[in-house]
């Protein structure tokens, strides 16, 4: 490899094609760690394709130069381990959360934080300033949020910003646009045949976009601390493509010479022609009686850039002073500080047909963080399990060897069934019954029609044959048969045993198994396959966030754009510019642990229909839904709404209830009324009797009231009367008496005469 530590002005064509011939090289030498390593795994895919190489097998069907009666074919144990692996990983969701974090956004979202702790802690205040002031300290403003219950479980699990939620959008428009659930399958399909998967990320369309690169196809620098490629200073790629897939991926840096080019290979024929192409490393593929094949070669790199600026003193913190960045060619002047800066610079070309240079340039859309701008990945990701032992290992490596005897023990019990019959009989032929004309033709009829062997007992001479010749063998299925199947079915469990997908996880259980143990079994397989699943699910993550991140470069000026859900559903995107200013870190979900929790949430959803608590089309859409956050959200929208409905008519029913209740407290109160209406009128009827009784009785008092008393006063009047007419005689009789004591005594009258004359009277 040429030095990558070099000026700007260095880094030319010729440059360029020194590193693609350096990758080129690495590629084509026989016997490198390469050219076994893609031997290997195109051994892989023949075997999981089911394809036999003969020579594998030669010193079983070859031993003694002769042809056996029977063919030694592939019967294949590992391909239907690796389907159901796929069929699972197809079948569990794709779960992923988008998240912003560089730095400005966590203060945002701290400050966010401590707005609403401080609100929570207002809270009192403010609702009393409003009640007693009728003073809202808030302002007019807009309705802010409502504060949520447990703030910090809010802020972890439940708080998005827009720009978070835009790039969930426009992530799940990727999904959707460019079929990636299509890709990771197949990635994952590779990761068990050749223990590798890569992948490109790259804008296409202005859309970024992930292409599965095939791991045979593939050369790279990695790292023996990691299993994955993020670490890797570069990486080349070959790929075999027709003249129409080359125009259409790199027809704006071809010329017209080159396209010229591409045409004359186009109408090469097998001889003198290919020596010009394929004199060193084999270039163009015209074989196979199909159009001419260009092998493409493209390489990316880590170089290093060197970013210079000029410090100046600044006089309010002599500690950090301003930095300018200035031109890599800057000369620096007197008196000047210039500080040197190297950063990760991508480099690309591609080489077609071994004469065609196209692409060579610093790669365009480099995500670099907004936090840490001088490092930059390559564009391919990918994962090489086991990578850190020292060798990548697959699944179909670690069941190769089973596969071969499997394949022997199933080839011996053809060649037992091909060598059994029924039973046979050792015939001298000397023996033949000749003196009675007849031949082995007919002995044998009559050994099949009559089950007599005609024979002659004597030779010439009449002599007795003392020893007979006739025995029986016996070519019938021998026991070994029975020995080769019970191997046949060893050899099947110990392929679940090492694989972890034993026959109970493929569905083959037992007529005597307990429940129990199946369950046990189905848990213990997924527990040891769940490896391959977490490699699978980090490199799936790793892909998300370069997509996520690549947004910000392909679509820096925005994105307008509408995407249909997997429920039919139409979503509008709208992606703003200033998705280009945050970092973005992707969470993806444990999908194995997600999808039996997605199984359970629709158990309960059954359940919860039974109960009344969720109506069947809720049902309906928590098993339609592909993730379980999306089940598990639908089911408590449906358990919401069926709460929501049930209160309404709880409601209904109480106000039913009520309005009857009212209707007959209206009828109690409308014949308690009428009977206190009669109760009345019969009140007053007595009221008024009474009263008729208490007024005659009144007058009848007062009358005779009023005759006692004409009765007394007349007595009065009488007595009054007869007291004056009794006063006034005596008073006439008192005065005759006092004129006959005056008379008698004269003026000499005392003053007790006086007295006694008033005691007197």
């Amino acid at each position: 490899m040429p030095s990558m530590v070099i000026a700007e002005k260095d880094k030319t064509q010729d440059w360029c094609r020194q590193v693609l011939n350096s990758v080129t090289g690495y590629m084509g030498a026989e016997g490198g760690s390469y050219h076994s390593t893609r031997t290997k795994d195109i051994r892989n895919y023949q075997i999981y394709n089911g394809q036999l190489s003969q020579g594998d097998y030669s010193y079983i069907t070859e031993q003694y130069g002769l042809t056996y009666p029977a063919r030694l074919v592939n019967y294949p144990i590992i391909t239907p381990k690796i389907d159901l692996l796929v069929g699972e990983e197809i079948r569990r969701p794709l779960d992923m959360k988008v998240t912003t974090i560089n730095k400005s956004a966590v203060i945002r979202k701290h400050d966010h934080k401590v707005s609403l702790m401080m609100r929570e802690l207002l809270s009192d205040f403010h609702n009393e300033m409003k009640e007693t002031m009728s003073f809202d300290i808030l302002g007019e403003g807009p309705t802010p949020m409502p504060i949520p219950e447990d703030i910090e479980t809010y802020m972890k699990y439940n708080y998005r910003e827009m720009i978070e939620e835009t790039a969930q959008d426009g992530l799940e428009y990727v999904v959707n646009r460019y079929n990636l659930k299509d890709v990771f399958k197949e990635g994952f399909r590779d990761l068990l045949v050749t223990g590798k998967e890569f992948y490109k990320i790259s804008v296409n369309n202005g859309d970024p976009y992930a292409r599965r690169v095939d791991p045979r196809n593939i050369v790279y620098d990695d790292s023996f601390h990691s299993d994955y490629l993020d670490d890797a200073s570069w990486v080349g790629e070959e790929r075999w493509l027709s003249i129409n897939e080359i125009n259409d991926e790199y027809k704006d840096g071809l010329t017209t010479d080159d396209l010229l080019e591409l045409d004359k290979m186009r109408n090469l024929y097998l001889g003198g022609d290919m020596d010009g192409y394929n004199s060193s490393f084999e270039w163009v593929d015209v074989a196979h009686g199909r159009e001419a094949r260009i092998r493409t070669v493209s390489c990316e790199w880590k170089s290093l850039r060197a970013i210079k600026f000029k410090l100046s003193d600044n006089k309010y913190d002599p500690s950090r002073p301003f930095r300018k960045m200035v031109k890599d060619t800057y000369k620096k002047r007197k008196g000047e500080k210039i500080e040197t800066k190297w950063v990760d610079d991508i480099w690309e070309a591609t080489l077609i047909g071994g004469k065609i240079l196209t692409n060579a340039r610093r790669r365009d859309n480099q995500v670099r963080s907004v936090d840490d701008p001088g490092r930059t990945p390559l564009s391919y990701v990918g994962c090489i399990k086991g990578n850190t032992t020292g060798s990548s290992s697959s699944l179909v490596d670690l069941l190769d060897n089973i596969q071969m005897l499997y394949n022997i023990v199933v080839y011996q019990i053809e060649l037992a069934m091909a060598r059994s019959g029924g039973k046979a009989v050792v015939y001298d032929v000397s023996q033949l019954p000749t003196n009675v004309g007849m031949d082995m033709q007919q002995v044998l009829y009559h050994l099949k029609t009559d089950g007599i062997i005609p024979i002659n007992s004597k030779d010439e001479g009449n002599q007795m044959q003392s020893f007979n010749q006739f025995q029986q063998i016996d070519f019938t299925l021998s026991q070994s048969v029975q020995q080769l199947i019970n191997l046949k079915v060893m050899l099947e469990e110990m392929a679940g045993q090492i694989s972890g997908v034993t026959r109970q996880r493929e569905g083959a259980v037992g007529q005597y198994e307990y429940v129990g143990n199946v369950q046990r079994s189905v848990v213990q397989s997924a527990t040891i396959t769940e490896s391959w699943f977490y490699s699978h699910g980090e490199c799936k993550q790793r892909v998300m966030e370069r997509l996520c991140n690549l947004m910000k470069v392909s679509w820096a000026g925005g994105k307008k754009a509408g995407m249909i859900l997997g429920d039919g559903a139409y979503k509008f995107l709208n992606v703003m510019p200033d998705i280009a200013l945050q970092d973005f870190g992707i969470y993806v979900g444990d999908s194995g642990k997600d999808d039996s929790m997605k199984q359970v949430v629709q158990q309960l959803a059954q359940s919860a229909l039974q109960a009344g608590t969720i109506d069947m089309l809720g049902v309906i859409k928590v098993l339609r839904s592909d993730t379980m956050t999306e089940a598990e959200k639908v089911l408590e929208q449906a358990m919401t709404e069926m709460q929501k409905q049930q209160q309404q008519a709880s409601e209904q029913q109480m106000m039913a209830q009520q309005a009857a209740a009212e209707a007959e407290q209206a009828k109690f109160q409308a014949e308690a009324q009428l009977k206190q209406m009669d109760n009345e009128a019969k009140l007053q009827v007595a009221q008024i009797s009474a009263e008729s009784r208490l007024e005659v009785a009144k007058i009848q008092a007062e009358a005779n009231r009023d005759i006692h008393d004409t009765k007394e006063r007349n007595e009065m009047d009488k007595k009054a009367a007869d007291y004056y007419i009794d006063r006034k005689n005596r008073e006439e009789e008192n005065k005759k008496e006092q004129d006959q004591q005056e008379k008698a005594k004269g003026a000499g009258t005392t003053a007790d005469d006086l007295r006694r004359a008033v005691e007197k009277l």
